[in-house]
């Protein structure tokens, strides 16, 4: 992966600087010039095509609420976001059904159950009721309070939602 160059848009007086080879003032031969741009040689952005954005304040909460064996899954819940509903999705793109995740997971069914439990009452997930191919699904949705992979979700997908990182405020003596 290849840094992209930082440049840094700093004001200047142009009557000040001259042209060695003209002698000319910068102002003389561009007159509407406020600014120029500076290389920073000691920075550089990384562009990534795939990346998670994890809220703060939100895993300071979680991380008082769960253990780290959870708060592991929970990572790996993290990184399989995807969409304006922040649905949860397969390495092969497919939404994960609970069958799905639970076999992702490693997860025998009691335990599993017990899991989403927690997460569903504590506002990491909530379940997206619909149909495909003509039969009723059950979709899951995480938190993007928490974390997302977008900036943009639909309002409906806000709604079912606490927001994490408030709730870590709250929990503040």
């Amino acid at each position: 992966m290849k840094p992209t160059t930082i440049y840094t848009k700093r004001n200047i007086d142009t009557s000040n600087y001259v042209n060695t080879i003209t002698g000319e003032t910068l102002f003389s031969e561009f007159p509407n010039t406020t600014s120029i741009n500076v290389k920073d040689e000691n920075l550089a952005i990384i562009n990534s095509e795939e990346y998670i954005i994890i809220d703060s304040k939100a895993l300071r909460y979680i991380q008082t609420i769960f253990s780290p064996s959870d708060l592991a899954k929970i990572q790996r819940l993290s990184d399989m976001v995807k969409g304006t509903y922040n649905m949860l999705y397969d390495k092969n793109g497919m939404a994960h059904i609970p069958k799905t995740l639970r076999a992702s997971l490693d997860y025998d069914e009691s335990e599993f159950s017990r899991f989403m439990n927690r997460l569903h009452t504590k506002s990491i997930i909530h379940y997206l009721y619909g149909y495909k191919d003509g039969r009723k699904c059950k979709w899951i949705m995480l938190n993007p309070t928490l974390a997302r992979k977008s900036k943009r979700f639909h309002k409906e997908c806000l709604n079912v939602f606490d927001d994490l990182s408030k709730k870590q405020a709250e929990a503040l003596p």
